[in-house]
């Protein structure tokens, strides 16, 4: 059996406000960031850490993603003073 490996790219717009890893794009797909794999549409919405939130509703728990995020930023300098 032969094996092919497929890269996707993806823009993402949005994130879900308690949930930074999970990115939302403008033709909303919701991409899990953490293992890089895309979430299932159930019958009426996600399932999300455990938690199953509808498709309406789902504005509600999400934000635009700032330009410059303070704990991405964070994050990068922890990493350097690691090293």
């Amino acid at each position: 059996m032969n094996k092919e490996t497929v890269i996707l790219t993806f823009d993402a717009y949005w994130r879900f406000k308690d949930h930074h890893h999970l990115k939302i794009t403008r033709c909303k797909k919701i991409i899990d960031t953490k293992r890089g794999k895309l979430l299932r549409y159930h019958t009426r919405g996600f399932f999300i850490n455990g938690k199953y939130i509808k498709k309406n509703k789902l504005n509600q728990y999400i934000e635009v993603i700032p330009k410059y995020d303070i704990q991405d930023i964070s994050d990068w300098m922890l990493t350097k003073i690691k090293k």
